[in-house]
Parts: C-alpha cells; sequence; structure tokens
C-alpha cells in the first residue's frame, strides 16, 4: 500500500542535515542555557530543544549550583547526549557573572541562541527557521548582524515586548529553499516551481529585547561588555544587553511569524520575587561589578 503521508510532500518540510541550503548562513550553532534549580522545567526545556531543534547545534549549559537535582539530571543527558557541554559552577554567582561566563565559553564565530532554563520551544525546526530569518537579514543588509528574539507567546499575553514598526524582509525562491517553513509567502499547491519556496520573515522591530530567548552572531554576544553593568531589575539582563547593541545600532526585533516558546515560569510566584530580591540585596554589597555601576553612575 502507497504510503498516504507522500501526497502531503513531506520533502517539502524536511531538512536534510547533509545539504546545503543557500539560507544557511551560519555552519556552528550554540544554544546556550544558564540553569539554576527548577528540575521539572529544566528537563522539559531541554527535551524541546532535542525535539524540536530540527539542525544539528552544540548545547552549552551552565548550572549555578542548583541544589534541587538539576545537577546530577544535566550531568546524566551530558553523558548520553554528546553534543552537550555542562560546566557547574560551586556556588550561585548570580545572572549577571554567569552570564559573562557563557560568553566567554561560547565559541568566537557561528550563532547563539540563549534562553534560560524555563523557556520552552513549541515548534518545529525552530533552528530552520532563525537560520532563515539571520539570511533574511543578511540578503536586505549584505551581512547578518542582528538580535532575533523568539516569540514567547505568555510574555506577550501580559505586554512584555513591544515592537515599534514591522519590518517585512522578502526572500526570492531562488535564494531561499526547503524545508517550506512559517515564513512561506505562497500556496504550495498554486505557486510553479520558481516560487514555491518564496518567503517573508515579519520582524517586529524593538530597542529592548526581552524574554530570555533570543539569537544573535557569537561577536555580537561576546562583546556584551557585563562586566560594566549590573541588571537594576529583578529577573536579568535584559536592559544592558538591548542599550548595548542599540548603542552599536545593530537592528533588534521579534520574530513575528516564526517559532514560538513558551515562559515556564511566568508570571512569577511571590516567593520567587522575594528570593529575587533578598538575592539582589545581598549582591548589592558584595558583587564588584555592582559597585563599579554605582561609582559610573555616581560620576556620570
Amino acid at each position: 500500500m502507497t504510503d498516504r503521508r507522500e501526497e502531503f510532500n513531506p520533502a517539502l518540510f524536511q531538512h536534510d542535515p547533509a545539504a546545503t541550503y543557500p539560507w544557511q548562513v551560519f555552519d556552528r550553532v550554540t544554544i546556550a542555557m544558564l540553569s539554576w534549580n527548577r528540575q521539572a522545567m529544566t528537563e522539559r526545556a531541554l527535551q524541546a530543544i532535542y525535539r524540536h531543534a530540527g539542525m544539528p547545534f552544540d548545547l552549552l549549559v551552565l548550572d549555578n549550583a542548583s541544589t534541587d537535582g538539576v545537577a546530577d539530571m544535566l550531568e546524566a543527558m551530558a553523558a548520553a547526549q554528546p553534543n552537550m557541554r555542562l560546566h557547574r559552577n560551586p556556588e550561585n554567582v548570580g545572572q549577571n557573572r554567569g552570564m559573562r561566563q557563557i560568553r566567554d565559553m561560547v565559541p568566537a564565530d557561528g550563532l547563539v541562541v540563549y534562553l534560560d532554563n524555563d523557556i520552552e520551544f513549541l515548534s518545529s525546526n525552530f533552528l530552520v527557521h532563525i537560520q532563515k530569518a539571520f539570511h533574511a537579514v543578511r540578503l536586505a543588509k549584505g551581512r547578518p548582524d542582528a538580535v532575533l528574539s523568539m516569540r514567547v507567546i505568555n510574555g506577550e499575553e501580559h505586554g512584555f515586548r513591544h515592537a515599534s514598526d514591522v519590518l517585512r524582509l522578502h526572500v526570492p525562491s531562488d535564494r531561499s529553499g526547503a524545508p517550506r517553513c512559517s515564513f512561506a509567502a505562497t500556496n504550495k499547491d498554486k505557486a510553479g516551481p520558481d516560487r514555491q519556496f518564496e518567503e517573508q520573515v515579519l520582524v517586529g522591530l524593538s530597542d529592548f529585547i526581552i524574554n530570555q530567548c533570543w539569537a544573535c552572531p557569537a561577536p555580537l554576544f561576546k562583546s556584551v561588555p557585563y562586566e560594566e553593568l549590573y541588571p537594576t531589575y529583578i529577573g536579568g539582563d535584559d536592559a544592558l544587553a538591548s542599550a548595548h547593541w542599540d548603542s552599536l545600532g545593530i537592528p533588534m526585533g521579534y520574530l513575528e511569524n516564526g517559532p514560538i516558546a513558551r515562559h515556564l515560569d511566568w508570571p512569577y510566584t511571590g516567593e520567587k520575587i522575594r528570593l529575587y530580591e533578598r538575592l539582589t540585596r545581598e549582591r548589592a554589597v558584595t558583587d564588584l561589578s555592582y559597585l563599579m555601576w554605582k561609582v559610573r553612575r555616581f560620576f556620570k
């Protein structure tokens, strides 16, 4: 009996790791994650990466001295996954210093996709989408220098993102290629062979990338001067990284019609907010980067 799946043109939607595609901007992709506790969420986030990536990648996980079993779970996973690299901190050094460590550990080239350990990708082939989005940027600008964030749907529900305008990046079919994805700009059954892979990437332009789920070329990530900055809000370093990229004139935005993810730990519980507030107060008197940040603000 003929496989009915053949009627749905499966080759149009599959990525072949052995093939060379015109949209593949980066030969190396590093997915980086900073983890601290929340074992069930961390395991769910990592399983989604392996289930939905759709392309080869290296995984770097920095564990910030988890105390709830996460570290053991990560050790077991790293032993089973040859593309996973695990670094365990002996103590929780905070997000700012953890991001510095990740920045210094990732390769100097390729693409970096960063996400917190409570971000679950919901879309298949999300790395294909991300590569194609940077290809669209490259066609428009001549180089793929941009910072692109995925849509974190329950962050949008609470207004934790904004776009000043929507940029439409057209990719002609002969500069694109399989697999078809959410960027498709034509009907697969009506378009001729010369337009079958025509695409349009919609980028919601912003000056502030939030939701702890973004991607950029490695040199842009490695240029963030975390030593000179300090997070002023609960939840991380979004503002300082965005301010740095904005100062360089790097376009930032959300992939409006790209892959989506979910923030598993949002809205924050009262217990988590109290914990962050306590850690912020403690580090305010012990963290050298915080003291340097205060001095700079005082003498401005």
